[in-house]
């Protein structure tokens, strides 16, 4: 019988990523990423500088992207954009990973080699650990699912995308989810 190898979030601060591999913590056990595809940090940056360009009108919060969260004492996770607010934007220490608590809306952009039940399971520990709403954007279906405690709501097209912890905020799904 084969034994897991678990690591502390501590060990996991002080590795040094290698071979253009990312990384997260899952209860303890080293969950390695591949790099992303072009469409996808093009749809990622896109929803930043749509976030960052509301937070500039509204300073209310702010947005970073693929930056470590620790979201339970053996679980740091790296959404693809973490927006935070209020209190939680004041309170992060900019030089220091990982951030200390989830992102109040997680955002990830969806891969065709994801699988839904580690989908799901990210989504869970997000809204466990306290973020508020978790934004799934999903390219190869034009789909954005929002998913909260209670429940999801489905977007496609042209349909807008808007959310109660952002007052004002609006965009069509089209929109966030062009890829040039």
């Amino acid at each position: 019988m084969a034994t897991r190898m678990l690591m502390t979030v501590e060990d996991f601060v002080q590795m040094n990523p290698v071979n253009n591999e990312t990384y997260e913590l899952v209860d303890g056990e080293l969950i390695p990423f591949p790099s992303p595809t072009p469409l996808h940090g093009i749809i990622r940056d896109r929803s930043g500088r749509i976030i960052w360009s509301y937070f500039d009108r509204n300073p209310i919060g702010g947005a970073i992207a693929e930056t470590n969260c620790r979201i339970a004492s053996d679980t740091v996770r790296r959404p693809d954009l973490s927006i935070f607010l209020g209190e939680h934007w004041q309170q992060l220490d900019l030089k220091k990973v990982p951030v200390p608590f989830a992102p109040d809306i997680a955002v990830e952009v969806l891969s065709p080699s994801e699988h839904v039940v580690d989908v799901n399971r990210k989504v869970r520990d997000y809204l466990v650990a306290g973020s508020l709403e978790v934004w799934l954007l999903d390219p190869e279906n034009g789909e954005l699912h929002v998913r909260t405690k209670a429940g999801i709501l489905l977007l496609q097209g042209s349909d807008t995308l808007e959310s109660s912890l952002l007052p004002g905020f609006s965009i069509s799904v089209a929109n966030l989810l062009a890829g040039r």
